[in-house]
């Protein structure tokens, strides 16, 4: 019978820490990160994330899309990749018009056994980061919450 080994979770609301966060193109910016406790090889490790975000509006037509990613032991490219997908709106039809709200959430789940053996027995910390791609702007407005959870 599996059995909850750890537990950890991280949420930043609305108007905390740096939020609204304002996403440059093309770079890689971190959200939040937790801790967790790769007690043995065997067990399974599940990451659970929600990001509230928006459209910067401007001239239309655009489609700002945002990359989300929770990377293990860093936030830099160079850390591994454990997950990775996109969101993105459509907005517009080729001229300035007004919308009433752009906001938009995320929300998204990986289970799977740890990347490598050799982080077994160690304590491991996963990063939620967000990257801008697409035309347009974008803005993370919150709430971010990174929550994992490790089953044996």
């Amino acid at each position: 019978m599996n059995q909850l080994i750890d537990f950890a979770s991280q949420e930043v609301l609305i108007g905390q820490m740096s939020l609204p966060l304002n996403l440059a193109s093309g770079s890689e910016v971190l959200l939040t990160s937790i801790f967790l406790n790769i007690a043995n090889p065997n067990v399974k490790v599940e990451l659970f994330s929600s990001v509230g975000w928006e459209a910067q509006l401007s001239l239309l037509p655009l489609v700002p899309e945002v990359i989300f990613r929770i990377r293990r032991g860093g936030f830099t490219p160079a850390s591994t990749l454990i997950f990775q997908t996109t969101d993105s709106i459509f907005l517009g039809a080729g001229n300035l018009i007004p919308v009433l709200t752009s906001d938009l959430t995320m929300s998204f789940s990986r289970a799977a056994s740890p990347d490598t053996p050799a982080i077994a027995g160690t304590y491991q910390q996963y990063f939620l980061t967000a990257e801008l791609s697409g035309t347009g702007g974008a803005t993370i407005s919150g709430p971010v919450t990174l929550i994992g959870q490790i089953i044996g």
